[in-house]
């Protein structure tokens, strides 16, 4: 099984995604041997407990690199977060390599219903770009209905909840700042730099406990508790049990909602997250913020200081009824390696 995740001058969603389903998949499955092709000097590798295989050429070529490794590999199944080209379809089609795309925004989801791409790519798989409107447009279901492609539509992906709370999740209730991995910037400083900020200012303001997870160190007289980067089961569990999550408009945002969480949230980066953010604030499912560090802290007072507005919040969500798509794509790989014995 390859993987090959999008890691380019932004969020790092697609790498985290593809990896909660590879290790869902390895829970099922332990013998499936589990591969990533990674970008170039990519510092996420790191975080990889799968076998990966490196790029040596430049970003620009890298569908030269995928085409390579496929070929040499041959895998039974490729994988491709926002990664998949039509020349990589071709050549995944001569080497009877089931390919399966993955999107979660407009451009991308597109490119699969392109007329060359309707009878060429083997499976899709679309997460919902926005949750208040269809996934795929009246002219794109009528595509969808006379292509071969199989489609797969979900709401959020994420792995399943520890089944543990963590020490820092069994005292008392919490509110806890999530800074994105994107290497976005705040007022021309990092974003965990500013989420620190933020979080201290918080808890002097409230005396609330407050956590960050991520984050860079505090002062000694801080009273926040920063938590180490975490695997992804662990932070949906933190994100759970929180009383409040503040994070920014991406993947991190969706997942929160989808485990009933209130949230403040402010656009990081990328071109989705500010139209994203506008349009759940209007509908009551998270409280906006301007890209700032100054308007942080007191925004989540205010949210924090009031119980009926977050049970309000909570409401609406549950009301959404989102759906994991993970255990759904751990199940359709499973049935594909078995049709191929």
């Amino acid at each position: 099984m390859l993987f090959v995740p999008q890691h380019q001058n932004g969020g790092t969603g697609e790498f985290f995604r593809l990896l909660a389903i590879a290790e869902a998949l390895q829970a099922r499955d332990a013998r499936v041997r589990i591969v990533f092709l990674m970008p170039q000097a990519c510092p996420l590798r790191a975080r990889l407990p799968f076998e990966h295989i490196e790029s040596d050429l430049p970003d620009a070529d890298r569908v030269s690199f995928h085409q390579r490794e496929i070929a040499r590999l041959k895998p039974a199944i490729a994988v491709f977060d926002k990664t998949c080209r039509g020349a990589l379809l071709r050549h995944c089609r001569r080497l009877r390599v089931h390919a399966i795309c993955i999107s979660d925004e407009p451009g991308t989801l597109a490119k699969t219903f392109r007329p060359d791409w309707l009878w060429q790519l083997p499976e899709h798989w679309h997460q919902r770009y926005l949750l208040d409107q269809p996934a795929f447009s009246r002219w794109q279901r009528l595509l969808a209905a006379i292509g071969s492609t199989r489609r797969l539509v979900f709401d959020v992906c994420h792995a399943v909840t520890a089944a543990e709370d963590s020490a820092a999740s069994t005292a008392a209730p919490y509110v806890l700042f999530v800074p994105t991995g994107g290497g976005y910037r705040i007022d021309d400083r990092p974003v965990p730099a500013v989420f620190a900020e933020a979080a201290d200012r918080l808890a002097t303001a409230s005396g609330a406990r407050v956590l960050t997870v991520g984050s860079e160190p505090f002062r000694a007289d801080s009273r926040v508790e920063a938590l180490p980067v975490q695997a992804q089961a662990a932070l949906m569990r933190l994100m759970q049990q929180a009383i409040l999550v503040v994070t920014g408009g991406g993947h991190l945002l969706h997942q929160a909602m989808s485990l009933g969480v209130p949230t403040v949230t402010l656009p990081l980066g990328g071109s989705d997250q500010l139209a994203r953010i506008h349009r759940y604030a209007a509908r009551g499912w998270t409280v906006e913020v301007p890209p700032n560090a100054a308007p942080i802290a007191p925004a989540v007072l205010v949210l924090l200081r009031d119980a009926d507005r977050r049970a309000q919040m909570r409401a609406r969500l549950a009301e959404l009824g989102l759906r994991n798509g993970l255990p759904s794509m751990v199940e359709a790989l499973l049935d594909r390696l078995d049709r191929r014995g």
